[in-house]
Order: structure tokens, then sequence, then C-alpha cells
């Protein structure tokens, strides 16, 4: 018997597949969906990763600059015992710069850490020696409900930002890009 030749037919050899009825068609759209299912799922993964990371070098307070230019001000945070725990001044390099290893540069993230005392209302205030968009100046009252793995965020001109100085609470990185878009 000839092997293209199915047992019950006396029809001639074919090299085409006969498919059952059931069989499932890749087509276009199914590859794209299945391509963009899998690139998502790749994403979630990525973003667990930052957030990792993220989570191992953040500390308390963490001041981040969205423009293009060198920022300089002052932080102050005040706990819910009304106790200052954190006074400082911070240079902090626009969010364009690639070199920071040079010691003379400003750090890219100024991060303070050991300044969460009790979980409650903490008062962040923030001056800056330059406005932008107008604003040097915001204050803030923040929740941080977990000392151990929230973070106060100072987000100094970020893109999609409600105030050119946002203050707010995170507990992953990841909350940034919902709060600010893919810009964060």
């Amino acid at each position: 018997m000839d092997s293209n030749r199915s047992p019950r037919s006396d029809s001639p050899p074919t090299d085409q597949t006969i498919e059952s009825p059931t069989a499932t068609h890749t087509t276009r759209r199914r590859l794209l969906a299945a391509g963009g299912a899998t690139a998502l799922a790749g994403l979630a993964g990525c973003m667990d990763i930052m957030n990792s990371i993220a989570g191992a070098i953040l500390k308390d307070v963490n001041v981040l600059n969205g423009t293009n230019q060198e920022q300089s001000g002052s932080v102050t945070v005040v706990d819910p015992n009304r106790e200052t725990q954190l006074s400082e001044s911070f240079t902090v390099a626009p969010s364009n710069s690639d070199d920071e290893e040079t010691t003379d540069e400003p750090s890219s993230t100024p991060a303070y850490g050991d300044v969460f005392t009790d979980a409650g209302e903490y008062t962040v205030t923030v001056d800056l020696d330059s406005a932008i968009n107008g604003t040097s100046s915001r204050e803030a009252s923040v929740t941080v409900d977990n000392t151990d793995d929230q973070h106060i965020i100072v987000s100094l001109g970020a893109d999609g930002a409600p105030s050119p100085i946002e203050i707010l609470v995170i507990d992953e990185f990841s909350e940034l890009a919902d709060r600010f878009g893919d810009a964060a």
C-alpha cells in the first residue's frame, strides 16, 4: 500500500494536508494577539523585576528630577509626632544626565533613609532655589501606613504630573508610571 494513500481511499496520492473541521488556523489576527499577550506577560515580568530592584534602592524619602535642568532646594519631613525627621538641602541632576559616576556631579536621585518613625501622617515641605513652571515650593501631608515598604517620592517636573512638584507615597516603583503615565 502507498504511504500517501489513506487505507479507506482509492484516490491518488496527494501532498495536501486534509484538516479536520476543528483544526485551528493561524491567522494574522491570532498571531498578533498571541504576540501581544506574550509581550504583555514579558513586560509584567520586567515590571516585577524593576519593582524588586527599585525596592532595594529606594529609601524612605526620594527626590526625582524629571526636568532637563539641575534642580537645587531643600526637603523637610515632619513625622506624626510633629518632630522634624529630615531637613536637608539637595542638588539633583537633570533627568537626561548620563554621567552619574563622577563625584563632582549631583546625585540623580537624592535618597534619605531612617526618616519614618511610626505609621501615620507625615508633612513634607519642598523649597526649590529656582521655580519649575512658576512653582518653587510645595507642602503636602501624606499617609505612610507601612514604614518598611512604603516610600515618599518628591517628583520635580515629571511629565504628566498635575503640578511641577508632586509629593506622594508609593509601595512599588511601577506606581509612578500608573500615576504619571509612561513618562515617569
